[in-house]
C-alpha cells in the first residue's frame, strides 16, 4: 500500500479513536486520578518503595497503567467493532489489507499511548517530585516493548471476541485485576505472598519494572523485556491466525 493511503487510513483512525469517550477517558483520565490518589497516599519519605519516593514511584508506574488501558480497553473494543459491522469485510472488497488497518490502528495507538504518557508527566510536575530517568533509552525501550506486548494482547482479544462489547469487557475484567497486583496499585511489598507470587504471572508487572528499573537506576532487566516479547509474539500470532481465518 503507498505511504499517502496509508497515511489518510492512520488519520481517519485517529479520528475515529478521538470519537469514542471511554477509550480517550481510560487511556488519558483514569491513569492521571488514580496517580494523584495513590501518590498522594504515599507521598511520605518514610514509605519510599524501591529506594524512592511514593509520589515518585508512582508517577513512572502509571505509565505502564497508560499502556494497559490503550491494550486491554482502548484497542480491542475497536478493533472488535470492525468485525462485528462488516467493516474489515468492505476493506477486503476494496483491496485494502487488514494488516495495513491493523497497523494504523497501532501507530495511532502508539501516538496516544506516548500522548497520555506526557499528559501525565506534565500533570504530575506542580504536585509531586519526580527525577529525569538514569537511563533514556532504557526507559524508551522499556515502554515501546511493553506497548508492542500489550496491544498484541488487545488485538488478541478482538479477534477472540469479535464484538465491540464482548471485547471491551473481556478487556475490562482482565485489566482491573493485573492493575491491582502489578505494583501500580498497592506495591508488592505490602501484598501478601500468595498475591505477590500471583504477579510472577502478572504482564502489567512486568511492564511497571521494565520502566521503572531504568527511570530508578536499576539498569535494563533482560527478563522483563524477554517476558514481554514472549507475551507479544504469542498474542500476535494467534490474533494473526483468527485474523486470517476470517
Amino acid at each position: 500500500m503507498r505511504s499517502a493511503v496509508f497515511a489518510k487510513l492512520t488519520w481517519l483512525e485517529a479520528k475515529l479513536f478521538c470519537r469514542e469517550p471511554l477509550a480517550v477517558g481510560f487511556t488519558v483520565a483514569y491513569p492521571v486520578v488514580v496517580m494523584f490518589v495513590i501518590a498522594g497516599v504515599f507521598n511520605h519519605a518514610a514509605l519510599g518503595f524501591r529506594g524512592v519516593g511514593g509520589a515518585e514511584y508512582y508517577v513512572v508506574s502509571n505509565i505502564a497503567v497508560v499502556i494497559a488501558a490503550v491494550g486491554l480497553i482502548a484497542l480491542p473494543a475497536h478493533a472488535a467493532s470492525y468485525f462485528e459491522r462488516g467493516v474489515m469485510r468492505r476493506f477486503r472488497a476494496s483491496s485494502v489489507p487488514v494488516l495495513a488497518v491493523v497497523m494504523a490502528q497501532e501507530v495511532v495507538c502508539f501516538a496516544v499511548a506516548i500522548a497520555a504518557a506526557a499528559v501525565l508527566l506534565a500533570l504530575a510536575r506542580p504536585a509531586y517530585t519526580y527525577y529525569v530517568p538514569q537511563s533514556v533509552p532504557g526507559v524508551v525501550l522499556g515502554f515501546t516493548v511493553a506497548l508492542v506486548s500489550f496491544l498484541a494482547l488487545g488485538l488478541l482479544i478482538a479477534a477472540l471476541f469479535p464484538t465491540a462489547r464482548a471485547a471491551q469487557s473481556v478487556g475490562m475484567v482482565l485489566f482491573f485485576p493485573l492493575y491491582l497486583i502489578s505494583g501500580a496499585a498497592p506495591p508488592l511489598s505490602v501484598l501478601p505472598s500468595t498475591m505477590q507470587r500471583i504477579a510472577d504471572f502478572d504482564p502489567l508487572n512486568y511492564a511497571v519494572r521494565a520502566l521503572q528499573d531504568p527511570w530508578f537506576g536499576y539498569g535494563i532487566t533482560a527478563t522483563n523485556l524477554i517476558v514481554l516479547l514472549g507475551i507479544a509474539l504469542v498474542s500476535g500470532a494467534g490474533a494473526t491466525l483468527l485474523f486470517w481465518r476470517r
